[in-house]
This record gives C-alpha cells, structure tokens and sequence, in this order.
C-alpha cells in the first residue's frame, strides 16, 4: 500500500475519531477538555532530505489543544499539536508527530512560536522547529516555520483554525 493510501487511511481514522470526542463533553458535569481550546490546521511543506536538489513538496494535517494552565511567563502560551505529514508527493514517506509547542506576540497580530517533540514513521526521532504566527483574525492563523528532523528539514506554510 503506497505512503498517500496510508496518510489517507490515518487521516480517514482520525477525523472520525474527532467527530466522538463529543463525549468528552458530557454535558451535566464539568468537561474533561474545553472544546474552545481545540485548533486544526493544514499546511504545505518544501522537504529537503539531503539537500536542494532533493526538495520535494508535502503536506500535513494536524490538530492541537492549549494549555492555559501551562503558561510559562506572562505572554508565553503553551499547546501540544499532533499530526500526520506527507513528506513529499514523489516520496514514499510519511510521518506522524507530536509536539510541545511554546508561543508569544511580538507586534499586533504578529507572534513567534517554537516546538519541541518526536516524529514517527519513515523519519523517527526529535523534531525541533521555530517559526512565525499572523493572525488574520480571532480564528485564523497562518504560520510559516523551519522544522528539523534527523533526517528531513521543512520549511512549512499552515494554516490553523482555532474552534
């Protein structure tokens, strides 16, 4: 089964998965997790695996939740964000991630972010990245980040839309 097939199968089990999480909400009780702390997001991404010649463009799909209660300093927020990427159209490779994500403003609607975590699948290990945040309104943001890997660098363009 190619790495596209897969990616859509995961992807298929995921967005499933999400339409339950519904019951995490009961309502009645205090709510394990709040549903407006819930983003997802897209993106593209220009993969380089061994240098320029190399690149190839892939793409992602993710979600993430905030942690209000994890906030480093004041104007420091935190979230942990989980995905599944393609690493390119003409490679067979694919990954599934988790980060730790830190972030802060700069100016206006403009802010910076950092990430920290692990990387499953074709290239398993750390993965590390760094990036800026515009936010176009209370909804709907756009990033554009460096992310490093063991064996594969991104230079990534998401989008988020925050729920």
């Amino acid at each position: 089964m190619r790495s596209t097939n897969k990616f859509f199968a995961v992807l298929a089990v995921t967005l499933l998965s999400l339409t339950q999480i519904s019951s995490v909400f009961a309502e009645g009780s205090k709510p394990l997790l709040d549903k407006n702390k819930f983003s997802i997001g897209a993106g593209l991404s220009l993969n380089s695996v061994s240098g320029p010649a190399d690149d190839e463009l892939g793409f992602q799909f993710f979600g993430a939740y905030n942690l209000t209660q994890v906030n480093l300093m004041e104007g420091v927020y935190s979230s942990v964000e989980f995905g599944v990427m393609d690493y390119g159209f003409n490679n067979d490779s694919t990954g599934i991630w988790g980060t730790y994500v830190i972030d802060g403003g700069i100016n206006g609607r403009l802010g910076w972010l950092a990430r920290l975590g692990l990387d499953i699948g074709d290239d398993d290990g750390v993965m590390l990245g760094a990036g800026v945040d515009f936010a176009l309104n209370k909804q709907l943001d756009m990033r554009v980040e460096y992310v490093i890997r063991d064996e594969i660098d991104s230079l990534q363009f998401n989008v988020i839309f925050n729920l």
